[in-house]
């Protein structure tokens, strides 16, 4: 059994040209922030080499461990295969983060993400591009433009009163994920994994709050949103209202 406080799950594709400064700067993060902290990255198999890179870096740091699967089987169930992994093999686990490996996400803002969930304060913490503080830095207006009318779709589909569903960067209490583990599913090979397990949590009880964030421009790497997850997206959150409106109706 491996002992932390932290685990932050890092899904990864063809990330070798980011991946070791990612994990050199979590680690940096969150023990500035006098946390214990292990690292886990659960690898779809990239051709870019990317395990490798995390293998010479685990027998290195000593804090990172390497879950490779056969080939691309989407974010969804890599984060929830990375929950399971942390569940079940790191002792005294308070907390698990959620991250992407392309440097859109700066670790430095790690220790803020961390705190309301290890104070007890909240049960999600979420990385949020809305909130005041929050920011797009750089040219990324598309990619804003898109964030933003998923947001807006996912709030009056799922009624979620969460202005970023969408944000990857979150942290999860380690109870909640224990009580809703079973359900997370993550099936869902797109983006819509993050709005569906936001509204797994909150019915299960979870208390929310939204952490100020500043989303960079991807480090390295292309985009992995395709159209047919746009499509997905949208009809996800269709079947969501339509279960909603049913559900009042009776």
């Amino acid at each position: 059994m491996k002992r932390a406080e932290v685990a932050v799950v890092i899904p990864t594709y063809n990330e070798a040209g980011s991946i070791e400064r990612v994990i050199r700067s979590v680690i940096e993060a969150v023990e500035r922030r006098g946390v214990s902290c292990r690292i886990v990255v659960v690898d779809d198999n990239s051709p870019d080499g990317t395990s490798e890179v995390v293998k010479r870096l685990s027998e290195e740091m000593g804090c990172i461990d390497l879950l490779v699967r056969p080939g691309r089987m989407g974010i969804g169930s890599a984060y929830v295969h990375g929950f399971r992994y942390a569940l079940e093999q790191v002792e005294g686990l308070r907390a698990v983060v959620e991250m992407d490996a392309d440097g859109s996400h700066d670790p430095s803002q790690l220790p803020l993400l961390i705190e309301p969930v290890l104070s007890g304060e909240a049960d999600v913490a979420v990385g949020s591009r809305y909130v005041a503080g929050g920011s797009w830095e750089g040219n990324q207006a598309f990619r804003e433009f898109i964030s933003r009318g998923a947001n807006l779709l996912t709030r009056i589909c799922t009624g979620l009163r969460v202005k970023d569903s969408t944000s990857g960067f979150r942290t999860v209490s380690s109870d909640l994920l224990r009580t809703c583990i079973a359900t997370l599913r993550g099936s869902n090979k797109g983006y819509v994994f993050q709005v569906e397990s936001l509204a797994t949590y909150v019915g299960f009880g979870a208390r929310v709050v939204e952490v100020p964030i500043s989303f960079r421009p991807r480090a390295s790497g292309k985009s992995k949103l395709r159209v047919r997850d746009v499509v997905g997206f949208a009809i996800w959150n269709l079947k969501f209202l339509l279960g909603r409106t049913l559900r009042r109706s009776r």
